[in-house]
């Protein structure tokens, strides 16, 4: 079962994480992070749940249709996520990926988009 855990809210919108099955792989995943870098991800998370969107496609870019990621440069993290109607929805983290790795990431978060879709209707 996929449900929701709320990482920020803004003042438009919500960024959450996803919990698969009792666990979050986003939480996990900033948990493990150093301190500073974990507190610039929470300001580049803020800044998604202030403004729904962030046009610098350097700290946030659409992979394809519905798939998106939240980015820091140095070091090069990645916060992987969907839209759910006006909110966001996190699903993992990973440092910066190459190209064929990249598209297992945005594999993993179509597949995670899907059910949790299905599992909401």
């Amino acid at each position: 079962m996929l449900t929701r855990e709320e990482l920020c809210r803004g003042r438009k919108y919500t960024v959450f994480a996803l919990v698969a099955d009792g666990g979050c792989e986003v939480t996990d995943y900033l948990l493990a992070l150093p301190e500073d870098v974990r507190l610039k991800m929470h300001a580049a998370i803020k800044g998604l749940a202030d403004q729904g969107f962030v046009p610098n496609q350097q700290k946030f870019r659409r992979l394809e249709a519905g798939v998106y990621e939240l980015k820091l440069r140095n070091p090069p993290v990645r916060l992987f996520c969907f839209q759910d109607g006006p909110d966001w929805v996190c699903t993992h983290g990973h440092t910066k990926p190459g190209m064929r790795e990249l598209q297992s990431h945005i594999a993993k978060v179509r597949a995670l988009r899907k059910r949790y879709l299905e599992e909401k209707a």
